[in-house]
């Protein structure tokens, strides 16, 4: 009877991401088929913005996963100017918050394999996206070049993950990169801290779990003004927000914070 049990659970996690799949295709598709107009007006991180408007709702009403967020208000400062939002990484359904929160002109970045994927690799290329190769220091270079552009020029805000690979849904974070923070000196563009709960319980590959009915919660945080910040306070800096984000998260993922809500 276990041995019966335990087939069907994974046969119900390999259906569950068949159709989370399906999800990220045909918000991928609906980017993809706006990005070309979206060129023409020279406004091409838009097409993200419909991609994951698409995204959110079929996450929840196909998916069965919806997205619980605090702090709203705080996303206001990236309608008015450019900014810098970093967020805990932990493993594919972020993409499900991250569609939640978009500001309408942003850009993401995102590993270079997702690049030369079908479909949803054409889309991110089309809409504008940034890409890097983990630990090629030219790879590096164009991305911080590439977002650098986007800030000052395109006047777009970009979604980093500073902890650089996913966490596995820990609720201790990875040490923190410092490129985000080098950005947002040389840039003086605000940061805006996202920390999303321990997904652990609700997706898991090693233990074939992808639960339905599944709410995932977030806090955005206050934005951090970087008008004055200098070289030689980057360290305290990402230090502060590192720590910001954590015990968000650890609270976010708190029992007494689920049956709060």
């Amino acid at each position: 009877m276990a041995t019966l049990y335990s087939l069907f659970a994974t046969l119900l996690f390999y259906f569950q991401l068949l159709l989370f799949v399906f999800c990220v295709l045909v918000a991928s598709a609906a980017g993809l088929a706006a990005s070309p107009l979206l060129a023409l007006v020279r406004r091409r991180p838009a097409a993200n913005w419909i991609a994951a408007q698409v995204l959110r709702v079929l996450a929840e009403q196909v998916l069965g996963v919806a997205v619980d967020v605090d702090g709203t208000e705080h996303l206001a400062h990236a309608r008015v100017q450019p900014c810098i939002i970093v967020a805990n990484h932990q493993s594919l359904l972020d993409v499900l918050w991250l569609a939640c929160v978009l500001p309408h002109r942003t850009v993401v970045v995102a590993n270079m394999f997702i690049a030369h994927l079908p479909v949803l690799g054409w889309f991110m290329r089309l809409a504008g996206n940034l890409f890097v190769r983990q630990g090629d220091k030219l790879s590096i270079k164009a991305l911080f070049d590439g977002a650098l552009r986007s800030l000052e020029h395109d006047r777009v805000s970009v979604v980093l993950f500073p902890e650089g690979r996913r966490n596995g849904g820990s609720e201790s974070l990875l040490e923190f990169k410092k490129g985000a923070f080098y950005l947002a000196y040389c840039t003086h563009a605000p940061i805006i801290p996202i920390a999303v709960q321990s997904t652990r319980a609700l997706y898991s590959w090693s233990d074939r779990r992808f639960c339905r009915n599944a709410v995932i919660r977030m806090r955005v945080l206050p934005p951090i003004a970087t008008q004055s910040l200098a070289e030689e306070d980057i360290p305290a800096l990402i230090s502060s927000t590192r720590n910001d984000i954590q015990k968000a998260c650890i609270a976010l993922s708190s029992p007494a914070h689920a049956n709060q809500q």
